[in-house]
């Protein structure tokens, strides 16, 4: 009996936990012993970022301010786009900066806290995914404004003929999925969320904001060597000068922090980007090359034998409530108008329960797809992002033999579990290729693009509703054109180093974007691979040669990347850590930390989080099961345990 009622009252308290946080989120401010007190510390950023050819240079500076009469410890859990390679940070404590040290993240926790208890300034900086960071700041006295300074490196995205830049600003609430395991001890200290999980912390859509919301200013300097022929913003409005011949300045001002900040660039016709290989020497003298190639249309327009069949699978989740299922139900709909007479097609809903259209895929008639546009305009936004069960129901890990399979996947991407995903995506796919379409102000892009590299498919990004109709038209032409296979790099007939290794399957309007090791400072790059019409060679020079270390660090970080996608953590833990050190980057095992040495002053004995904007969705139901279930799922619960005796709750 006391197995029975201990284990309630922890299923109680999760489940009571679990809703008040979804209802009630909101900036606050606690003293040692837990007492709510007057919230005060403020963050406005500063984005500048300098995009020479393929390499855009960002430093990031967040400016915490302390609007309390007494000093707090600040926290800021933010994100940055999943394939940055963040390399620097910098302490600004007015006229002072302190350059902040990467070490193991254990001895910087340790460095951190150690500085916090003595009362003296210190930074820390950690990464929590590959996209979600977190800032730690301590002893921020009354009145005081303390900045920090990150720098990080990406290449910019250059598909159907437009280069682009992704700036995320909040993150869409993560929906934690949760398993039940019995027959083994109970563990009265399991926790709803995953282990080491910082939570970000939002302030409720409607309630009163606090005198000042957090804001965000963007400049970019552009210098491609290209005449662009038209600029995006997305939804944001900026500013444009043009001062030289490929040559542009933009500027956003004053902008929220509510979804993500899309700069597009179309050079003009005849001007687009077809091969490039820019390479560089670093200070050690070791040589590093950044390969783009763009294959010719003709590689990709031989016609499948094969019929295809496409399975669209679109996420009905909490998260998604509002503008982001008006652009998913929109982009499904375009997409099947997209479909071609001799294929097949179905379509699954998800949340924390599968809904389909039909229990097999359905032939491309006018009767099936009045059937399924119907049954599109029934879905609902509601209940849990349960990824995983509408993984285990489309993929079936089989080869097809008769026909071409791909996967729709429509979603946010709004969950925490993304490394079991993929596992599960690896293990599960067969012959399938998974097509992800994130959907939303600010969708979860390490899931995204993880997903779409495992399941040897392509990722499409759709923020606003009126770039439905492009982005459906580029995906479906990745779909309908079979990929360029079996791509590998090598210079002088030797093999080069690069990650992935073998590199994915290429798609109709996706470039090739690697970066590799070079064995000399002059040597050329072949690209080899297999087309429809036969094989593919491309044999590349460089097109410019510089001193520095950005492609480096590219280089280590796609590696990074690439370790922990394929391999479990614990596995490659020691191999990733010691390429973070030797280039100094972020990863799940090494932090930036920085600390004034001068004399502390009484260390403050309240802590402070930043909140996050809830993105720009509409009304916006924080990710939870369906109205009743945590009532059916407490009935049950009490069943097994009192018929079982040994449960817990496992992440």
């Amino acid at each position: 009996m006391g197995v029975l009622l201990r284990s309630i009252i922890v299923l109680v308290t999760c489940l009571g936990t679990s809703m008040a946080w979804a209802q009630t989120a909101r900036l606050e401010l606690f003293n040692q012993q837990g007492v709510s007190v007057a919230p005060g510390l403020m963050l406005n950023t500063e984005v500048n970022m300098q995009a020479v050819g393929l390499i855009n240079q960002v430093k990031v500076v967040q400016h915490f301010r302390n609007d309390n009469p007494f000093a707090v410890n600040g926290r800021y859990v933010f994100p940055l786009p999943d394939e940055s390679a963040v390399y620097a940070m910098t302490l600004k404590l007015g006229e002072r900066r302190i350059r902040g040290v990467i070490d193991k993240k254990a001895e910087a926790e340790r460095t951190y806290q150690q500085a916090k208890a003595e009362g003296k300034k210190a930074a820390l900086v950690r990464q929590q995914r590959a996209n979600m960071f977190v800032t730690d700041v301590a002893n921020i006295e009354p009145g005081q404004l303390v900045s920090v300074e990150l720098s990080y490196q990406e290449t910019l995205s250059y598909v159907d003929g437009v280069f682009s830049i992704r700036f995320p600003t909040t993150i869409t609430p993560r929906y934690h999925p949760m398993v039940m395991q019995i027959g083994e001890q109970e563990d009265d200290t399991a926790e709803r969320q995953p282990a080491g999980w910082l939570a970000p912390l939002y302030s409720p859509r409607g309630a009163r904001q606090p005198a000042q919301e957090s804001r965000l200013n963007l400049t970019l300097d552009l210098q491609l060597g290209l005449e662009l022929a038209e600029v995006r913003g997305g939804e944001h409005e900026f500013s444009l000068d043009n001062p030289a011949l490929g040559h542009y300045q933009l500027a956003l001002q004053d902008t929220k922090l509510n979804q993500d900040i899309v700069l597009s660039f179309r050079p003009r016709l005849g001007a687009q980007a077809q091969a490039a290989l820019i390479t560089q020497q670093t200070s050690q003298g070791e040589h590093y090359g950044l390969v783009m190639l763009v294959p010719p249309a003709d590689s990709f327009t031989a016609t499948a034998s094969l019929p295809r069949e496409t399975v669209f699978v679109i996420d009905t989740s909490g998260s998604m409530h509002g503008k982001s299922m008006k652009q998913a139900k929109q982009a499904l709909l375009y997409g099947l108008t997209l479909l071609d007479k001799q294929d097949s097609f179905n379509i699954i809903g998800f949340d924390n329960q599968l809904e389909f259209l039909s229990l097999q895929s359905l032939a491309v008639n006018p009767a099936n797809l009045a059937l399924a546009r119907g049954f599109v305009h029934s879905l609902e936004a509601d209940g849990g992002t349960e990824i995983a069960q509408a993984l285990d129901a489309v993929l079936d890990g089989q080869q097809h033999s008769d026909r071409v399979r791909q996967v729709v996947f429509l979603t946010d991407g709004s969950v925490s579990n993304e490394a079991a995903l993929f596992t599960q995506i690896q293990a599960q796919l067969g012959d399938s290729r998974l097509f992800t379409v994130g959907i939303g102000s600010a969708p979860n892009s390490l899931f995204m693009t993880r997903a779409a590299d495992t399941g040897r498919g392509a990722y499409t990004f759709i923020g606003s509703s009126h770039e439905v109709q492009d982005k459906m038209q580029q995906l479906f032409k990745a779909l309908q054109h079979p990929a360029i296979t079996n791509l590998s790099l090598s210079s002088a007939g030797q093999a080069l180093a690069f990650w992935p290794n073998p590199l994915p399957d290429l798609y109709f309007g996706q470039p090739l974007m690697v970066a590799a090791k070079l064995p000399t400072e002059n040597a050329s790059v072949s690209v080899q691979g297999q087309t429809p019409l036969g094989p593919l060679l491309v044999n590349l020079a460089s097109t410019e040669h510089s001193q520095g270390d950005s492609i480096a660090r590219l280089w280590a970080r796609q590696q990074i990347k690439s370790l922990l996608l394929y391999h479990p953590q614990e596995q490659v833990k020691q191999q990733v850590q010691e390429l973070a050190l030797a280039f100094q980057l972020l990863s799940p095992f090494t932090a930036f930390v920085a600390v004034d040495d001068t004399p502390g002053v009484t260390p403050a004995e309240q802590d402070a989080q930043v909140s996050n904007a809830l993105p720009d969705s509409g009304p916006l139901s924080l990710p939870q099961t369906g109205g009743a279930s945590h009532l059916y799922m407490l009935c049950g619960l009490i069943l097994l345990v009192s018929g079982l005796g040994g449960l817990r709750w496992i992440r």
